[in-house]
Order: structure tokens, then sequence, then C-alpha cells
């Protein structure tokens, strides 16, 4: 009798098991096309790979390895990531939209710019954001100016004292007040280093030639910039600021542009085949003269 329980708590224990196993013929066509809206991929070993932009909504990811994998920009809706290994797992501007993560180790995970609604996290996880970008120092105070400040502080002025020393205090004020410079290119290297930037500032900035494939840059400020020849194929641009920026010749191909003003944007010679340009602001651009001048 033993013996019987025995085995049959082996068949059982073969049978959970293997009911958790991926599907090898869905692997395989995930491996292939980095895409399987509602496959079975639980318990694969996915660990240290590069899945950008995946197509895995509603997928079944329970107990998958994703360890140091990235999913940067990738649609895992509903997907369902119990129990999985998601050390860190990048997940930078996912859509995690009722995603399943109960029971995972999220460990260092990236979660910056992601989709979170509704979704459910392991019980008491923490999950870790991306470094930012490191602050710039901030400039020596000329010596004149530090040791006003340095007076100021020892000693609170009088009204009688302001008004004999005005210049002074409003340059220490300055001091006090003035904020910190921003690197720009440091944030732009980072940018074209990560693919994601979001509320970027890059206004009159020279990024002609530029490679912007398939970042994902919602927000940014391009206003002003010279943007000739500018590559933002399959890029995410929704909300963005192209406001009198030279799009001379720049390759804006499937590009998400819902929202974005381009008022009097130079688009002379820009590819924009199959962009989506829903509430995009187009008054005063080349674009919106060209559809005039055809409507004549």
């Amino acid at each position: 009798m033993k013996k019987i329980i025995y085995l049959l708590s082996i068949v059982l224990l073969l049978t959970s098991t293997s009911a958790l196993a991926f599907n090898k013929a869905d692997l395989n066509k995930f491996l292939r096309v980095n895409a399987c809206p509602g496959c079975d991929l639980s318990q694969a070993p996915l660990s240290d790979k590069d899945f950008n932009r995946a197509k895995l909504a509603g997928a079944n990811l329970r107990g998958a390895d994703l360890h140091n994998t990235s999913l940067r920009l990738a649609d895992l809706s509903g997907a369902d990531l119990r129990g999985a290994n998601l050390s860190r797992t990048v997940f930078e501007a996912a859509d995690l939209y009722k995603a399943d993560m109960r029971g995972a180790n999220v460990q260092g995970t990236v979660f910056d710019g992601a989709y979170l609604s509704k979704a459910r996290l392991a019980q008491g996880a923490k999950p870790a954001k991306s470094a930012k970008p490191a602050k710039p120092e901030k400039p020596e105070k000329p010596a004149a100016v530090t040791q006003t400040v340095k007076k100021a502080a020892e000693k609170p002025a009088t009204h009688k004292a302001l008004a004999k020393k005005p210049a002074a205090l409003a340059v220490a004020q300055a001091v006090k007040t003035a904020p910190a410079p921003v690197d720009r290119k440091k944030i732009l290297e980072q940018a074209l280093d990560r693919r994601i930037c979001v509320e970027c500032d890059f206004s009159g900035m020279d990024l002609s030639d530029v490679n912007f494939k398939e970042s994902f840059l919602e927000r940014c400020n391009f206003e002003g910039a010279n943007l000739q020849d500018a590559n933002f194929k399959y890029a995410d641009l929704k909300g963005a600021n192209f406001r009198n920026a030279n799009l001379t010749d720049a390759y804006l191909k499937g590009a998400d542009l819902y929202n974005a003003n381009l008022a009097g944007a130079n688009l002379k010679g820009a590819d924009l085949k199959n962009a989506a340009l829903d509430g995009a602001y187009l008054a005063g651009s080349t674009i919106a003269g060209q559809a005039a001048a055809k409507n004549k």
C-alpha cells in the first residue's frame, strides 16, 4: 500500500512539473520573432538576453528565469510572472498593466518609466530604479562673493545694513539661489546609450544625424533644435516639442508623434511613413503648408 502511495505521489509531482514547463514551440517562436502573446513560457530559461520591445501580452512566464534580461519598452500587459526570477531584469518603459508578479524575485529590478497600473508585485518588494544621471558639481563661488556670504551668515543684516550694502547682499542671495548648470551633452550621451529619456531638454542643440531609433522620448523638448537627417524610426515621441525645429530629411518612419508639437517645424524631405500624428499640432510647419497647397 505504501509503495502504491509513493508511486502515485511521484506521478502527481511529475504531472504538476510538466504542467508548468514551457511549450518548446512557443519558446522557439518567441526567440525567432521576439513576439509571442499568450504563449506558454513558464519556467523558460531566458536569462541574460535582450528582449527589448518584446510582445508578450498575456504570456505565461510563471517561474521563468529572466535574470539580468532587458525588456525595455516590452508589452507584458496581463502577463503571469508569478515566482519568476526577475533579479536585475530591466523593465524600463515596459507595459506591465495587470501583470502578476507575486512571489517573483525583484531584487535589483529596474522599473523606470514602466506602466504598473493594476500590476501585482511581490509582497514587500521595493523595485529598484535605474541609476539617474549624476548631478553636475556646483561651480565654486568667487572669493569675494564667498566672503560676503560668510559675513551675512555670521551676523544677520539689519535694515540699516541693507540700506548700506544692497549690491553685496543681492550678489550673496543670487549665489544661494542660482541653480546648478545641467550638462545636456552628458544627458544626450546617456539617452543615446539607454534609448530612453523622458522630459529631457534638447532645445536649440545641434542633433543632426543623431540616431534615436526605437528610443523612448516622451515629452522631450526639441524646440529650435537642428535635427537634419536625424533617425527617429519607431521612436516614442508622444507629447514631444519640436516647435521651430529643423527636421529636414529626418527619418520618422513609424514614429509615435501623438500630441507632439510640430508648430513651425521644417519637415521638408522628412520620411513620415506610418508615423502616428493623432493630436499632433502642425500649424505653421512645412507639412501643414504642403497639405494646404494640395487642397487648393
